[in-house]
């Protein structure tokens, strides 16, 4: 490499020299600068029918070293793959997607079939400049949860609509109306308690249409269930063995009904945990 000293005394009719910077990444076929062991060939010199010599030469640098390569000699020997563990068995895939929904192991554990009871709309831990806007949407929320569901999905709701004013207090600001809020709060709270959709009595339209809104808010429900549940977003490819609802992550926001769901699935799951062998790693 040049050192950028002057030299007097060199021959002025001398190529320069050159740095070429490509030189460790090998010729521009893409083959390597070090040699691969490409490993042998074997030559065989017959004379009337007989072989008279055979000699085993290196591949690389001869004229068969091209097609060595093309039958895979000099390529990198890739691991083998491990193979897939085997999935946990099916009580405990339910004992986890159920620990999902109600928050955690030890809620599921503590889970219980009572009744919510009926609540006001708790304002006490929120910003006074909130208050207005969410008695406006409770009003709205009310009157739909009451004509369709009853008092223990208004609470419901009604702990929603705080827990996601709390968790993300720009959901109450922007053009949405208290229409569009009540109806997110409603429809999430019914979704996530299984009281809406296929199979259900009460299709999720209807909800909409009792709120006079011609689309439905799901930009909103997905918001408010994001808000007091985050996790939700990182279970897109979780398995949903059975109640395949949204997570809100909280057993205060789950009707008695869902909730006797939850427990009689898990005393099930639990009992074949206790008659089910371990199995070894």
């Amino acid at each position: 490499m040049n050192d950028n000293v002057l030299s007097f005394d060199r021959d002025r009719d001398r190529e320069p020299e050159y740095d070429y910077p490509y030189d460790d990444y090998g010729s521009y076929l893409g083959s390597p600068s070090r040699e691969q062991d490409l490993g042998t060939f074997l030559e065989l010199v017959v004379i009337e029918d007989q072989i008279v010599s055979r000699e085993r030469k290196p591949v690389a640098g001869s004229e068969w070293e091209y097609v060595a390569r093309e039958l895979g000699r000099g390529r990198p020997v890739e691991p083998p793959t491990p193979p897939t563990p085997p999935a946990p068995p099916e009580h405990e895939q339910v004992l986890s997607w159920l620990s999902i929904l109600v928050g955690g192991d030890d809620a599921l554990v503590e889970l219980d079939a009572g009744e919510l009871p009926q609540e006001e709309l708790d304002l006490s831990g929120l910003p006074n400049d909130t208050h207005e806007r969410l008695r406006l949407v409770d009003a709205e929320v009310e009157r739909v949860a009451l004509l369709v569901f009853g008092a223990e999905v208004l609470t419901a709701a009604r702990r929603l609509l705080v827990k996601t004013a709390l968790a993300q207090p720009s959901f109450l600001k922007g053009v949405a109306g208290d229409d569009v809020l009540a109806c997110a709060t409603l429809t999430a709270v019914a979704k996530a308690n299984d009281l809406v959709g296929q199979g259900r009595v009460v299709p999720v339209t209807l909800i909409r249409t009792l709120f006079n809104l011609k689309s439905a808010p799901n930009e909103r429900v997905q918001a408010m269930i994001r808000a007091v549940a985050p996790q939700g977003a990182f279970l897109g490819g979780w398995r949903r063995p059975l109640l395949g609802v949204p997570v809100l992550g909280s057993p205060d926001l789950l009707v008695g009904s869902f909730r006797g769901a939850i427990v009689t699935a898990r005393d099930a799951a639990l009992a074949l945990r206790a008659t089910t062998p371990a199995v070894e790693a």
